[in-house]
Parts: C-alpha cells; structure tokens; sequence
C-alpha cells in the first residue's frame, strides 16, 4: 500500500488529473467532513477543482503514513500557489484501486494576501 501512496503523492504533485485517476475504482467515492463525491466523474472533479484551488503545487510530502490489509493513512503536506496545506488521508482499497478515500484538510499555512486577492 505504501507504493500506493508514493505514486499517489507524485500525481497529485504533478497535478496530472488521469494519473490520479488511474489510481480509483470506477466506482470510488471521496468524502470529506463537508461534501461527497461517488464514482468516476465525480472523484475526477473534486481533484480538479483540488488542483484548481492550489494552483501550481510545488511538492507533496508524505509526513507520516500506515498501511493495513486494504487500507492506509497518510497525512500529505501539499504546497502550492496558495500555501502550505496538511491534509489528511484515509484509503480503503480493492486489489491495488481505491475504492473509498476520506480527505480532509487538518492545518495550513497559508499566504493570506492570496486567499483575500481571490475572494
């Protein structure tokens, strides 16, 4: 599973949407504390409007992580135009494609110029 991550962790940081994807079930969903999203078209829109948020990401480091049968956690540190983001994550997995993965954002640093300029 920690090869999972790893190439989790460089798609995100490339921002390369289809690599991303490549990586869920055609039935996977995501969820958050405040949205859901279930099955292809929806997972592949939260990562770009991720992406979009984030404008160009400059790294993605994984800070700590773990692995079960069929599951891992991860904790990211996501850099991007508008900061420094941690962000939780939890895998739930069928074969070596994510089914099910909770996101969300624990702590950030962030440049609040930026956030202000946008809003």
């Amino acid at each position: 599973m920690s090869d999972f991550l790893t190439r989790h962790a460089s798609a995100v940081a490339s921002a390369n949407l289809d690599a991303v994807m490549a990586l869920y079930a055609d039935d996977a969903s995501m969820l958050s504390f405040d949205w859901t999203a279930d099955g292809t078209d929806a997972v592949r829109q939260r990562f770009q409007d991720f992406f979009d948020f984030h404008g160009d990401i400059t790294d993605v480091e994984i800070r700590y992580q773990t692995a079960t049968d069929g599951a891992a956690y991860a904790m990211y540190a996501v850099t991007g135009d508008r900061g420094t983001f941690q962000i939780m994550n939890a895998f739930e997995f069928d074969g070596d494609r994510c089914t099910r993965h909770f996101s969300n954002e624990v702590g950030a640093d962030l440049d609040r110029d930026e956030v202000e300029k946008d809003a």
